[in-house]
């Protein structure tokens, strides 16, 4: 009888010790700081598209990319589209989108000049509004107080101010102002010799 009770016993405890074991194993493997045999994923930096060539300084211009001129130069940009972008001494701008139809440039401060071969339509984001130019030559130039827009080629552009309203420039010559944040004046022709100041912007970049 003695013997036969602990052969039972023996059983049970062998039974008990399998189950535990067995409901362990799971509770195991479904701990999250277990070991695990698959690879981690590495998230992949994004490359930097290449939208221009600085041509001044023989440098690729990428997406979204800052460019500064100093006090004493300025930057001449090429884009993919063919669109030529220059900037003044103590200008400072970025190509924020860039599409085959659609490219947006953001000016922080002083003097641009584009002459835009894209055949839908170039932005340029001003601190004062903006200027919408569709195959056409416009420069401009940026101050604390007032921001003037002028067209020099024959085409097309919009000049809108915050305030929503936008005069149109067609005709080489013709020139916006916009007062503090107000909204662009009537367009009117500008003289001569102010023409000239505008149109001098590529002239003194690639002098320097």
């Amino acid at each position: 009888m003695a013997f036969l009770y602990r052969r039972l016993v023996r059983i049970g405890l062998t039974l008990a010790v399998a189950t535990a074991a067995g409901l362990a194993a799971p509770a195991f493997a479904a701990s999250p700081d277990s070991l695990s045999a698959e690879p981690l994923a590495i998230a992949a930096s994004p490359v930097p598209r290449v939208v221009g060539h600085d041509q001044r300084r023989n440098l690729s211009v990428v997406l979204g990319q800052r460019l500064a001129a100093g006090p004493g130069s300025g930057i001449a940009v090429r884009l993919a589209d063919g669109t030529n972008v220059v900037i003044g001494p103590n200008s400072a701008i970025s190509v924020d989108e860039y599409a085959p139809d659609r490219i947006v440039l953001r000016l922080e401060r002083g003097s641009f000049h584009v002459d835009s071969a894209n055949p839908g339509q170039v932005y340029v984001v001003l601190p004062s509004g903006s200027v919408s130019i569709r195959a056409a030559a416009v420069a401009g130039r940026v101050t604390p107080d007032v921001t003037d827009v002028v067209m020099l080629s024959p085409g097309r552009a919009e000049v809108t101010g915050f305030g929503g309203r936008s005069v149109r420039l067609d005709r080489q010559g013709l020139a916006t102002r916009i007062q503090g944040l107000g909204s662009p004046s009537s367009p009117a022709m500008l003289p001569a010799e102010r023409l000239k100041d505008f149109a001098g912007i590529v002239s003194q970049v690639a002098s320097r």
